[in-house]
This record gives structure tokens, C-alpha cells and sequence, in this order.
């Protein structure tokens, strides 16, 4: 199992690190990628032989490692929530909190809440949910075809909606 997780590029977010080395304790034999944001202390992942983490990757690097995972674990921030959903990738939320200083708002709360509503994709707001949940995926991606047929279906009305508003103006 190859698992990427995206803690964003903004701050630090303890409570994904702690996701991040407990399911690296208990499953050993994962491979597993951290892109941990810029200010982490990466010193705790260290002595982890299935982690391959740093602050930033290169954006190429980025989006190999993406292409190669089987499930993403991530912030609620949009750049990787519209990767997933546009490619089928099964993912998991952790949103960040502004009141664990996380955040300066809580708008990847209500960012989660409308994608778990639109898409039925979860998320977690507690550590220990969102490990039981990484620890028990199975590997199927449910709907993740017809998530991707969706969303192309959304983004051509969308386009034709917009053009028809452009040739009124």
C-alpha cells in the first residue's frame, strides 16, 4: 500500500504529523510519503525506513508521487481535494483548525463538510478516526468513476453557462 499524505504548503500541522508516524509504526511494511509543509520538524521521522518525507517536493516529484499513490490522506485544501476528485483518487480529509493555531480560519472545515456533502468523501476531525481509518482502507476506491464523470460533467455545464453569461454581457 503507498499512501501520500499533504499537509499543505502554509504552516506547520502537528495533528497530520501524528497521523502520519503512528501509521508508519503500525504498518511497517507500507510505503508511505510526507509532504510535511515548510516549518516542520521532521526530526521525529527520521529513523522511519517506510517514509520518504521532506518539507516541499520539486512539483514534478510532487505529482509522481501522487500518480503512484493509492490513497491520499490530506488537509482540506482545494489544490489537492480537486486532484483527487478529477483523477479518482481515493482520499481522506483532515481539515486544519484555526483554533489550534493551525489555520487563520476554519474554511477547510467548511470546505470538507461541502465536499463530503457533494461527494461523499470523509473526513476526519480527530487523530484517532482519521488512523483507524487509514489502517482499515481497503484499496477500493468506491465511485471513483463516477466521481471523475461528474466532475467533467459539472465543469462542461459550468463552461457552457459561463459562455452563455459572457455573450449577454
Amino acid at each position: 500500500m503507498r499512501v501520500l499524505f499533504a499537509a499543505g504548503t502554509q504552516f506547520p500541522f502537528p495533528r497530520m504529523d501524528r497521523v502520519v508516524l503512528e501509521v508508519a509504526r503500525q504498518r511497517p511494511n507500507w510505503s508511505l510519503v510526507y509532504q510535511a509543509g515548510p516549518g516542520a520538524d521532521l526530526e521525529a521521522f527520521q529513523s522511519l525506513s517506510n517514509l520518504l518525507v521532506q518539507p516541499l517536493f520539486a512539483g514534478e516529484h510532487y505529482q509522481r508521487l501522487f500518480a503512484e499513490a493509492d490513497l491520499v490522506v490530506t488537509h482540506a485544501g482545494m489544490g489537492n481535494i480537486l486532484a483527487c476528485l478529477e483523477q479518482g483518487k481515493p482520499f481522506l480529509m483532515l481539515p486544519r483548525r484555526a483554533g489550534l493555531r493551525e489555520h487563520r480560519n476554519d474554511h477547510q472545515q467548511d470546505t470538507a463538510e461541502a465536499i463530503t456533502d457533494l461527494y461523499d468523501v470523509p473526513f476526519h476531525e480527530e487523530t484517532d478516526s482519521l488512523i483507524a481509518a487509514i489502517l482499515a482502507y481497503d484499496g477500493v476506491a468506491s465511485g471513483s468513476a463516477s466521481l471523475k464523470e461528474s466532475i467533467r460533467f459539472q465543469r462542461l455545464a459550468f463552461g457552457k453557462n459561463l459562455n452563455a453569461l459572457i455573450r449577454t454581457l
